[in-house]
């Protein structure tokens, strides 16, 4: 009987997959192909394509099994990728991608603004920086003159209240 329980072999696409992801944390298999969490990147690898999301892009990732659900938003975009894939109950994965996503995200709240709805507030950091996303759940109220105004508002508050 043995005491530690040997991982499978990694299958040699999704090796060839993480190479230049810098180092690989954990990998699983999902519904449709493959997935790895690297010390920069969630690497999705199905038939049809490799998807490369970089941690400095994450918001939130949610594990509810056997479903994976992960939140990336990248400094210029307007609005989140929500990406989900059904894992292994078992799979460890999903430890190993809130780690990656907890060293990544700084502050996360949510508030109501009176102008432009609820509104989710990210400080995420890289190895060279710190940012805020702001992710408003109605875009049509965010983007008028007066959502933008109470909007760069609460980036300024939050940015004096935690340092960032």
């Amino acid at each position: 009987m043995s005491w530690l329980k040997k991982n499978p072999a990694m299958p040699a696409e999704l090796a060839e997959a993480v190479a230049s992801e810098g180092r690989l944390l954990d990998w699983s298999t999902h519904s449709n192909g493959l997935l790895a969490v690297t010390r920069n990147s969630l690497v999705d690898v199905t038939a049809q394509a490799k998807t490369v999301l970089p941690w400095s892009e994450s918001v939130q990732a949610k594990w509810e099994p056997p479903r994976l659900t992960v939140v990336f938003q990248g400094e210029t975009e307007q609005s989140p990728r929500v990406r989900s894939w059904i894992l292994d109950e078992a799979s460890q994965l999903p430890r190993a991608v809130r780690d990656r996503v907890t060293s990544t995200v700084v502050v996360d709240r949510l508030f109501e603004l009176p102008n432009a709805g609820k509104v989710r507030f990210v400080a995420r950091k890289d190895e060279n920086r710190s940012y805020w996303t702001a992710i408003a759940e109605d875009q049509a109220a965010s983007q008028t003159a007066i959502g933008q105004q109470e909007i760069a508002k609460a980036v300024v508050e939050l940015r004096a209240t935690f340092g960032i």
